[in-house]
């Protein structure tokens, strides 16, 4: 790879096959000039440097290269490279981007603006300026003069853009005697006579398979670019074709969602109208039950909701008015989907039309209510969304299922790579009447996976939010006025002082927020803008009613009221009753190093110092004429170098161990005979093998401390809200006899009076019959079965550690792991269990209510109803720590 290709991966975090596809344009660009150069000279270096050595011919009458790349893969950005990269080693600075439609066009349009998330050279800012950028729209005002029969151009030293789609450049109508291509008095030329004046011209296409009409190809070649770059998943002709990345490939490295075909295979008997509700009844369920789990992962990633959305292929457009009043009606599902469905189709005009383009173009937002787009023939390229899960054709006959314009729309990951879920990972193509040909033909594909819901159908399941006593809204509210008040310890809220001290920073954060939401300024408000009696906690003085007041709670919104003292306190008491006081503790290991005086021995037997000789040689007499001494190079300072040398040299040494340095130096040089002038000689010439000499000894004789300490980063942890996805009918009291263990993952046990969380998950049934112990056992005051990312303890970088259960009791607190007994022993579980350990030990020593912390490894066989806790967690299995 070119240092220069090399930099721009870096700069643009290119994925791999941007990069290699980079590269093989590298290869070429290094053996052409595409300004001196002709066209078979130029396609000469492209077939001996491109992907496999193709032979390239392009149809246009310039030199033009194809990156056969899938969607998804990121082909916008791949132009933004090539571009810059062109520019950097060419000094090229103009460049014409051609978009295939206006929706295409409007994107590359923002996406050429440095503000824009998806900015088209992302990463190059500080290395490029800003590029100048005409379009369409403003293409007229180009800073041009027609002087003397001369198309006088600013210089300029910037890239520039001109971003056009084909309709503003060609009409089938007029040929190529569209706007574009007429005279301009601002201009003094027609803008394709300006463009073509250019000596250093690059033609971009976009989705370029679009381009290839004699017409087209005809208005395109006008404007006599010295190169083009062509991007498409779906090449028209494989002859230019220098780098190909397909479907298949980008799936396996997983870049792209995984095509599933699924379809049932018993639809003997149903008219088309009967299959067709079938399969969107059961493309909905799919959906459903992918939202539920999406909920799930983002809640406990902390991520920002993805909202997975539908796409519905439609035959016509009275077709698709059909399946919109059935989808959007009171009658389906309940009414679920009313309002939340949009149809594009090119007969649509007006407001409707713009206003179903808004709604399509921010449909990845999750305020955006649709969640099901009907479409006839319009969403073929240029919609580029991440949260298409599910496509369901009710057009296609067998071939069109699979073509990739359509599929294609829904092969982006939401978060940027693969998860590891594969409902997350896969994009839901539901084909019923033609499932059973489908299935024959992918059999043996390496990129469709298919399902048969004859056989394993989804199960209709929902999402469920728990929080404990106090809601989310209320919670952070809550969180901040415990941290503000200096609060460590749930106990200290029972204090009628501590708790007006909570309940004012909970209204000055509340009111805060008000002023927040109305564009104020919250740093302009003090104490004496609140009503006195919130301040002195009379809340029979307040203007608010008492049953609007928990309503009010839950946000700062304007007009919202804040909870009174007397609701407050009864909330906080409540919820400090459940909450066990843990602290967010952060472990680290650091390492302190100890340098010991020793004595120092030269283990190099012996160093050549003879002087060295210049001699002078008669070659055609062959003979030594004479012998000159040469000079000796040395060092000015033989200790001061070395001690350089060896302070570089080592890492662990500082300055501060100055005197250490300068000693082992010292014994060093006392051991090397001669006076002063051969020790400076022999440094210049020795000093690596010198250093290296005492570096392996001081190694040998420096001490190693490893220790761990801990960082307090907040006193307490208020735990927030979990989301599970849980199966129909899938709540289920905790201590009823429950059978169905091996699907216990979709369960939610509800009930419980000790645990923060009225309602709690498990991973296994040995899980849930240890909560029923806790609740039973008087010991036990309260327990917690933290969620995923909330505590805090990291078992290796980057990965936190959820223990299973945090349980306080009336003599100490404890951090429960439960496992299977063949499990307890294995390298992931020991590491985790010694990173508890260690945490139990620093939180043992900053715990405010006094309380030691334990952690218990219980294995699977020692969990039994009826013993109590302490039994239990004496049965726990010993795990050694590292040395």
């Amino acid at each position: 790879m070119s240092e220069i290709v090399n930099k721009i991966k870096y700069a643009m975090s290119l994925r791999t096959p941007q990069e290699e596809a980079l590269s093989y344009l590298d290869a070429i660009s290094s053996y052409c000039d595409y300004k001196k150069d002709s066209k078979d000279v130029i396609e000469a270096a492209a077939s001996e440097y491109c992907e496999k050595q193709r032979k390239v011919k392009a149809g246009f009458e310039f030199p033009s290269f194809c990156y056969a790349m899938a969607t998804g893969i990121g082909k916008t950005r791949l132009m933004g490279a090539s571009i810059y990269y062109l520019y950097k080693t060419k000094g090229y600075k103009h460049f014409f981007i051609l978009a295939p439609g206006n929706t295409i066009y409007e994107k590359l349009r923002k996406e050429s603006n440095p503000n824009h998330p998806k900015y088209i050279f992302k990463g190059l800012e500080a290395e490029m300026g800003r590029p100048k950028v005409y379009d369409g729209e403003n293409y007229d005002t180009y800073p041009i003069k027609y002087d003397q029969m001369t198309l006088i151009v600013e210089k300029t030293s910037d890239i520039q853009l001109f971003i056009f789609n084909i309709g503003k450049i060609f009409n089938s109508k007029t040929d190529t005697q569209f706007n574009f291509h007429k005279f301009k008095e601002t201009l003094g030329a027609s803008f394709a006579d300006v463009l073509a004046q250019f000596d250093d011209l690059v033609i971009c296409m976009d989705e370029a398979h679009r381009y290839y009409a004699p017409a087209s190809m005809k208005a395109i070649n006008y404007l006599k670019p010295v190169l083009g770059l062509e991007f498409t998943a779906t090449p028209k002709s494989t002859s230019n074709v220098i780098y190909a990345y397909d479907l298949a490939r980008g799936a396996v490295e997983g870049y792209l969602k995984i095509p599933v075909v699924m379809g049932r295979s018993n639809m003997a008997g149903y008219n088309q109208d009967d299959i067709e509700e079938m399969k969107i009844r059961d493309g909905l369920t799919l959906h459903e039950h992918r939202k539920a789990v999406l909920r799930e992962y983002c809640s406990e990633n902390d991520l920002d909701y993805v909202k997975p959305i539908v796409l519905v292929a439609c035959k016509d457009t009275d077709h698709a008015k059909k399946i919109r009043a059935l989808i959007d009606s009171d009658d389906f599902q309940g009414g679920k989907y009313k309002g939340k469905v949009i149809e594009i189709h090119s007969k649509q005009t007006g407001e409707e039309s713009e206003e179903n383009i808004r709604l399509l173009l921010s449909i990845e937002s999750a305020s955006n209510p649709v969640e099901i787009v009907l479409h006839v023939y319009k969403l073929k390229e240029g919609w580029d969304v991440n949260n298409l899960f599910t496509i369901i054709p009710l057009n296609a006959a067998k071939s069109d299922i699979l073509a990739m314009q359509t599929i294609g729309r829904g092969l982006r990951l939401p978060f940027g790579e693969q998860t590891g879920n594969e409902d997350l990972d896969s994009l839901d193509i539901v084909a019923h009447d033609h499932y059973r040909e489908l299935v024959d033909e992918i059999k043996s594909s390496d990129i469709f996976r298919y399902r048969d819901l004859d056989k394993a159908t989804v199960e209709p399941s929902e999402s469920v939010g728990v929080s404990a006593t106090v809601d989310d809204g209320q919670l952070s509210l809550l969180d901040f006025a415990i941290t503000a008040s200096g609060v460590k310890s749930f106990a200290e809220v029972s204090n009628p002082k501590t708790q007006l001290e909570i309940y004012q920073e909970y209204v000055k954060n509340f009111m805060a927020a008000q002023k927040k939401d109305k564009n104020e300024d919250p740093g302009q408000m003090t104490l004496f803008d609140l009503h006195p009696e919130m301040l002195s906690g009379d809340s029979a003085k307040t203007t608010a009613p008492a049953q609007e007041q928990p309503q009010a709670a839950t946000s700062g919104k304007p007009g919202k009221q804040p909870l009174t003292k007397d609701e407050f306190v009864k909330a906080v008491s409540e919820y400090s009753a459940k909450a066990i006081s843990v602290p967010k503790i952060l472990v680290q290991t650091t390492s302190e190093v100890k340098f010991n005086r020793f004595e120092v021995k030269r283990t190099i037997a012996d160093f050549e110092v003879a002087m060295a000789k210049i001699e002078r040689f008669d070659a055609i007499n062959q003979q030594l004429l004479s012998v000159v001494d040469a000079q000796i190079l040395e060092v000015n300072d033989a200790m001061n170098t070395l001690a350089c040398m060896l302070l570089d040299s080592i890492s662990e040494l500082s300055y501060d161990d100055a005197d250490f340095v300068i000693d082992v130096v010292e014994q060093y040089l006392s051991q090397i005979p001669g006076d002063e002038e051969n020790k400076r000689r022999i440094v210049r010439r020795y000093a690596s093998l010198i250093v290296a000499d005492i570096r392996k000894q001081i190694y040998e004789h420096m001490d190693r401390k490893t220790q761990d300490v801990h960082i307090i980063q907040k006193d307490l942890i208020l735990f927030r809200k979990f989301v599970k996805n849980v199966k129909e009918d899938g709540k289920v009291k905790y201590d009823k006899p429950f059978s169905d263990k091996s699907n216990i993952k979709k369960y939610l046990f509800t009930g419980y009076k000790k645990s923060y969380y009225p309602a709690n998950a498990f991973d296994s049934d040995t899980e849930r019959l240890f909560s029923i112990i806790l609740e039973e056992d008087p010991d036990v005051i309260r327990w917690i079965k933290p969620p995923l990312n909330q505590l805090g303890l990291f078992w290796k970088a980057g990965q936190q550690y959820n223990p299973d259960f945090l349980v306080e009791t009336t003599a100490g607190k404890f951090m429960v792991e439960v496992k299977a007994l063949n499990e307890v022993t294995s390298d992931e579980v020991v590491s985790k269990a010694r990173e508890g350990i260690k945490w139990c030990r620093f939180a043992s020593t900053a715990d405010p209510d006094h309380k030691p912390w334990e952690y218990k490894l219980i294995s699977d066989d020692n969990i039994h109803l009826g013993n109590t806790c302490k039994y239990t967690l004496g049965t726990a299995h010993a795990v050694k720590e590292e040395a």
